[in-house]
């Protein structure tokens, strides 16, 4: 029994970590500064991409935010579900993946993603971005494209810097 239970939670993590990013809790310590750069206040309409346990989607609910997260990982749902129970109001933990959901009536989105997963992520945010959401990217760079604000591990994109680079584009090509 002991054997299952590791094997499903093995399984559980490694699907994480092939389609999107393994789980690695971001740090609390950096929250406030990262929201106040992203201009997340209370009524904003928050989304985390690949939400893991939760703690940044319990964050932004502390901060009146309308929080939405998307978890692939059963495990780390059930935890995030949980965790948000006292928000249940304005907070929803979805098991599924971000990929094929809309991305543009959000605020501000939170996403963790490894370097292969960028350009797929470019593509979404270029195409679906309203004109004021901000991205947090926590610890990986969109390449090619300038931040409009830079932490010592995060980076914080308005729609203006995928437009600008969508343009520049088209001009080299």
């Amino acid at each position: 029994m002991l054997f299952q239970i590791i094997t499903v939670v093995s399984i559980c993590f490694g699907l994480g970590a092939f389609i999107g990013a393994p789980w690695v809790p971001a740090f609390k310590k950096d929250f406030d500064e990262l929201f106040q750069l992203a201009g997340l206040k209370k009524g904003s309409r928050f989304i985390d991409l690949g939400s893991g346990d939760g703690k940044i989607l319990l964050a932004a609910a502390q901060k009146g935010a309308i929080v939405t997260g998307y978890e692939i990982n059963p495990v780390l749902w059930l935890i995030s579900w949980i965790r948000l129970l006292p928000y249940r109001n304005r907070a929803t933990v979805h098991l599924a993946s971000y990929w094929g959901h809309s991305i543009q009536d959000y605020d501000v989105i939170w996403i963790f993603l490894i370097d292969r997963f960028m350009p797929k992520m470019q593509h979404k945010l270029t195409t679906e971005l309203s004109a004021q959401t901000r991205i947090i990217s926590y610890i990986f760079a969109f390449p090619d494209i300038q931040p409009v604000h830079k932490t010592y591990n995060s980076y914080i994109y308005t729609k203006k810097s995928f437009t600008n680079r969508a343009k520049s584009d088209k001009i080299e090509t």
